[in-house]
């Protein structure tokens, strides 16, 4: 697929996500969602702030990932992080291209390539896999609340992700990383690109981080507790909203609703299908729909708030550094 493709792609999907976000904020009462958020006011940067704490413990779950190969401190991780959710939530691009720019970041702080871009795909995993099991725990929690109709297609949904995340770490252990790498390899060989052999040996790296288990157990451990200070967040959403609304259905709504944003990876931002998926669950939950809607759209004043300008001092860094390096010098032979 050309590169002209994919961006013909991700604008599509881009567009039709922006067009479904203003149908969803058009069917609804606009001017009480209105009220509800200004009416949270200073509460609303609390939410912004509790974010941290998430963001927190997945930074040093990628550290402790990482640890059998290179180690640094804890705010290279947190750096790394931010500037990784920022790219994949503010960016007009695929939620994937975000890892990336992290993975950069793990490298410009002196990490080898090959070492942060397999620390990266662990890391991926790892937080794929909880994420899986803080799905389910918010579908125990549904069942236990009662849940309807919605059990069924979560369960589905649950099914069918318990098989992804086997398949994908059976063929990470089966060598999917060795064909990848044969694949830049004769790319690097066509076009001169010799940077992308800094990347050889990346399945070896990945397999050395895997043989880990202590640091495995605490890269999952800390991701799960990430999922779950997610949860809290929705519930304080709700709270300073005005809501009176207890944990379990918070965790329901965050367990789902992310679930929901993973499967559209696709879409940038996921706009509009996370939104909608909150304002569903939320009904579904006994919230009103403003309310409801009001939470999904407090997530996206996070998102403008705290990554918006973490991706614009990435853009400034990267600037200055890109002006500071000389242009490679080419010989030519007579």
């Amino acid at each position: 697929m050309s590169r002209r493709v994919v961006k013909l792609t991700t604008a599509a999907l881009g567009l039709a996500a922006l067009c479904g976000m203003i149908g969803l904020l058009a069917s609804q009462n606009i001017g009480t969602v209105l009220d509800l958020l200004l009416g949270a006011g200073a509460g609303i940067l609390l939410v912004v702030a509790s974010h941290v704490l998430a963001m927190t413990a997945s930074a040093l779950a990628w550290r402790a990932a990482i640890r059998p190969l290179w180690q640094a401190g804890p705010g290279v991780f947190l750096w790394a992080r931010l500037v990784r959710e920022s790219a994949n939530a503010v960016l007009p691009v695929a939620q994937v291209g975000g890892d990336v720019l992290g993975a950069r970041v793990l490298v410009l702080h002196g990490a080898r390539t090959v070492q942060a871009g397999a620390s990266m795909l662990v890391d991926l995993t790892v937080e794929f896999l909880t994420q899986i099991l803080f799905f389910a725990i918010g579908l125990a929690v549904l069942l236990v609340i009662g849940g309807g109709d919605a059990l069924r297609w979560a369960g589905l949904g649950l099914v069918v992700a318990i098989l992804l995340g086997a398949t994908f770490v059976l063929a990470q252990r089966w060598g999917m990383f060795r064909l990848f790498e044969t694949l830049l390899g004769r790319i690097a060989q066509q076009f001169d690109w010799p940077a992308l052999a800094s990347l050889a040996g990346l399945h070896d790296k990945v397999i050395a981080i895997y043989r880990d288990r202590r640091a495995m157990a605490e890269a999952a451990a800390l991701h799960l507790a990430s999922w779950m200070l997610g949860a809290g967040e929705v519930w304080l959403t709700l709270h300073v909203l005005g809501a009176d609304v207890g944990f379990a259905e918070a965790l329901v709504m965050e367990s789902i609703g992310q679930a929901v944003r993973t499967a559209a990876f696709l879409v940038p931002g996921a706009l509009g299908i996370q939104d909608g998926s909150f304002l569903a669950l939320g009904v579904m939950l006994g919230l009103p729909p403003e309310f409801a809607l009001s939470v999904a759209l407090v997530k996206r004043i996070r998102e403008l708030v705290l990554h918006a300008p973490a991706l614009l001092i990435w853009y400034v860094i990267e600037g200055r550094r890109l002006l500071r390096t000389p242009e490679p010098v080419h010989s030519e032979s007579a």
